[in-house]
């Protein structure tokens, strides 16, 4: 058997533990299809389970069985990336009833214009009574709040900033309003992938020494009426007005408690995410 066939295996004799997850978010609603319940799941989630990649930056593998992710961001007490929430979320909604296809995406938040990004990052195609929508709970600090429609170029707005889908080409281009301005957040198409393209996309990610994920410490949470980000020890707090304060974090002891306060991060006893988590600051010259 093909590696695409076992991980075609795995998502098939997987099972979603529904009870779990919406414990977990905090969702008390029908489990029905609708476009009100996708949107509930969306924020839900986002508030709940922290955009986090400790495992990658720390040179933990990131493993994406399904069963593992649901044990470590149900169970655990544990966030992820893109390949573990967002492949988790498919399976939660297509256990209700949704018809939810993983796509492909090229990052462009905080690239330059004519740069051309491997396809690294998962989202989600979710189908609500024959209309398209990107639904996304794992890109970071500019992840939408809200399902955004894939039929309409025109501005969206969610509970934290306004988005919109535009035609570029032969993929769509999704934006964000901040301020005056539109910045580009990613690109995608209508291609089907399958698990094996996947499991070579998060391999990358996870373990390429250029990457993001294993260069840097990346943490974001949306609350009710703002976003809270972390970049190595870098503390952002983004107001709904476009303000944004900043604060850097004085040593290992701050940031672990801002990981588990402010995030809600379970920290597991590992002794390689404490040397990465100390080493952020001996990197700085800080104790």
């Amino acid at each position: 058997m093909g590696e695409a066939e076992k991980g075609t295996q795995r998502l098939t004799e997987f099972k979603v533990d529904l009870d779990a997850y919406f414990a977990r978010i905090g969702f008390d609603g029908p489990r029905t299809p609708t476009l009100d319940v996708l949107k509930r799941i969306i924020l839900l989630h986002q508030k709940a389970i922290t955009f986090e990649n400790l495992n990658s930056f720390a040179g933990l593998p990131v493993v994406i069985d399904p069963r593992t992710i649901e044990n470590k961001i149900i169970h655990d007490g544990r966030g992820g990336y893109c390949h573990e929430q967002n492949q988790y979320l498919r399976l939660v909604l297509k256990a209700l009833g949704f018809d939810a296809r993983l796509r492909m995406a090229r990052v462009r938040w905080m690239q330059p214009p004519e740069a051309m990004p491997q396809r690294g990052h998962m989202t989600l195609n979710v189908a609500v009574e024959g209309t398209w929508y990107l639904s996304d709970v794992a890109f970071g600090a500019m992840t939408p709040t809200a399902p955004l429609r894939l039929d309409t170029p025109e501005e969206q707005a969610t509970p934290h900033q306004t988005y919109r889908v535009v035609p570029i080409g032969d993929s769509l281009h999704l934006e964000v309003k901040l301020g005056e301005h539109w910045r580009p957040v990613y690109s995608f198409d209508s291609v089907d992938y399958h698990p094996v393209d996947f499991e070579a996309a998060n391999w990358q990610v996870s373990t390429y020494p250029a990457s993001e994920f294993v260069r840097n410490l990346v943490v974001a949470r949306p609350t009710a009426d703002r976003r809270q980000i972390l970049n190595n020890t870098q503390l952002s707090i983004r107001h709904p007005d476009g303000a944004v304060e900043k604060k850097m974090l004085s040593n290992a002891g701050e940031l672990r408690s801002t990981l588990t306060t402010m995030f809600g991060i379970k920290l597991p006893a590992d002794t390689k995410i404490d040397h990465a988590l100390e080493g952020l600051f001996q990197t700085e010259g800080r104790s």
